[in-house]
């Protein structure tokens, strides 16, 4: 098999070229940026197990700004034309999208990939617009009886303090088109909520207003489906550690028992007809004691890692279900395994800290009260604690694989923590809220 590999900043598309390098005879990662040097922080390009590195324009702009549709743009299109270009040169016969841009142009251009012989394991253009597409998965899932926070779609003209008044502060502004929290913000009163929506709208079209669901208690189930409906691996865990600021980022987690949300989301996905790799976000709320629907990713996420790392190769069952092959299903696989990262963790938890100090410094001087006050940002001897608890535990631990294979394997690992203290760096408008 010859692969192509896209989205190669994403830590996600590493953990792809880690599963699938014994099943490749080649394997091809490609880079995007504005710049040379820009597109030289794609790390999962920079690994030594990869044979060819080709440079191509990248597609996602569009997206962000919520153009998006059947038809190509023209950045898309120059992105497509790039992408078969390499099909040809190399003889691809696959091709791996692990981030939501690359997904959709990818999957609305597939007949084009098809005619040159090459797998794509992402669903159809339709059924997957329903997944990148949160306001149609708010509507989706409403339809089918599945609890969601209260939204509301913002359209031109209409008057942001109906719905305010209509759903209550605070409230989250959310793009219909975003991953990772791009461009998500909360506001907590009617001037935070005139000053964020006008670039808000700028930036990525009219966004969903929602409820805010208190008490930051997330959920998340991992689902591999086939093509047939049928639920072939489905993973849990459990975070021990979280980063109060975002839901961005996980500190410490541990693996779980699936059920019974399993059961919710596959029943869920099932009928929205979507197949291959993805994750299903639910927030508990604490009023009503109900899990509710926060997004469906139809992708890998950046902690793919958890799964390979315990023998569980989902990139290489999502490419045999792509094919039409009947892929056993994994019946079980360890409980109470944590998984921890420690060179993100020390900088998450420096970041924490920071996080309390400001917030503790706003609270003396400032009066000010937080956003949520079921996610009050923990003491420094807890947060120091809570560090140190988790890499004293017992349990059976694996480590993330920038940290394990860093000796042999170092520019990638390097890069991908200097790109990481960026995103981090980047989140400073969050401390102390």
């Amino acid at each position: 098999m010859n692969l192509l590999v896209t989205n190669t900043h994403a830590p996600q598309a590493y953990a792809v070229i880690r599963a699938l390098r014994p099943y490749a005879e080649k394997i091809v990662a490609t880079m995007e940026g504005d710049s040379f040097l820009g597109s030289r922080f794609a790390h999962a390009a920079l690994t030594r197990l990869v044979d060819r590195r080709r440079r191509v324009p990248s597609p996602v702009e569009d997206w962000w700004a919520g153009n998006v549709g059947a038809e190509n743009t023209s950045r898309e299109e120059a992105f497509v034309e790039a992408i078969l270009e390499i099909c040809r040169d190399e003889r691809i016969d696959a091709i791996f999208p692990s981030w939501d841009p690359h997904v959709y142009v990818l999957a609305k251009n597939r007949e084009r990939f098809v005619r040159q012989g090459v797998v794509l394991p992402v669903p159809d253009f339709e059924t997957l617009l329903t997944a990148l597409d949160k306001s149609r998965t708010i509507e989706a899932a409403r339809e089918l009886g599945f609890p969601i926070p209260r939204s509301v779609l913002h359209e031109g003209g209409a008057d942001p303090r109906d719905t305010a008044a209509d759903l209550g502060f605070p409230l989250v502004l959310k793009p219909r088109f975003t991953s990772g929290g791009r461009g998500m913000v909360v506001v907590k009163d009617d001037r935070e909520l005139r000053e964020a929506l006008p670039p808000l709208i700028r930036s990525h079209g009219n966004p969903i207003i929602q409820e805010y669901v208190p008490g930051g208690q997330r959920g998340s189930v991992q689902l591999v489906v086939d093509q047939a409906g049928r639920v072939v691996f489905a993973f849990r865990k459990r975070r021990r550690r979280s980063l109060r600021v975002t839901a961005r980022f996980g500190t410490v987690s541990e693996s779980a028992d699936p059920e019974p949300e399993a059961a919710e989301a596959a029943a869920l996905v099932g009928r929205l007809g979507l197949w291959g790799a993805m994750g299903i976000e639910t927030m508990l709320d604490p009023r009503d004691g109900v899990r509710k629907l926060m997004e469906i990713n139809p992708r890998f996420p950046r902690q793919l890692w958890n799964r390979t790392a315990l023998g569980i190769n989902e990139p290489w069952m999502c490419l045999c279900i792509a094919r039409g092959e009947l892929v056993p299903e994994v019946e079980s696989y360890p409980r109470g395994v944590l998984f921890v990262n420690p060179v993100e963790d020390a900088g998450l938890l420096a970041y924490q800290f920071a996080d309390r100090l400001v917030y503790v410094a706003r609270r003396g001087l400032q009066r000010y009260e937080p956003i949520d006050p079921l996610s009050e940002s923990p003491p420094l001897g807890e947060l120091l604690r809570s560090f140190l608890a988790s890499y004293r535990a017992e349990s059976r631990k694996v480590v993330d694989p920038y940290s394990r294979f860093f000796l042999e394997d170092p520019v990638a690992s390097l890069v991908w923590w200097l790109q990481f203290s960026g995103w981090l760096l980047g989140g400073w408008r969050r401390l102390g809220r």
